[in-house]
């Protein structure tokens, strides 16, 4: 309710070409504006799986199947699989990380 009265006294203050004095919103969060990164607890998109899929460069139903193993962090909504970018991100950092071998095992005979 309080919000409500806010946003009515900001948009008549604009109207007669005031602006508003003690307001503890800025604009951009009274009226929700998130391209200024005003707002912090905005929920991070969720990839396809054939968007993780061509990040990652695998098959989707590669992707997939790693999903359902558990190999790869995601979220099944439905029959759908989502991925988050940054545990992705993380993901791939912490493969990296712990297993640093060389591509080619030397054989000797």
């Amino acid at each position: 309710m309080a919000d409500f009265i806010l946003l009515k006294e900001k948009s008549s203050e604009a109207q007669a070409g005031g602006t508003p004095r003690g307001s503890p919103l800025s604009d951009s969060e009274a009226f929700g504006d998130t391209r200024s990164g005003a707002r912090t607890n905005s929920v991070e998109a969720l990839l396809s799986t054939r968007e993780a899929s061509e990040i990652l460069k695998i098959h989707p139903k590669v992707l997939e199947r790693m999903a359902k193993r558990g190999d790869v962090p995601a979220l099944k909504v439905g029959k759908f699989w989502r991925y988050r970018a940054s545990a992705l991100d993380a993901w791939i950092d912490s493969r990296l990380k712990l297993s640093r071998q060389p591509c080619r095992i030397e054989t000797h005979f």
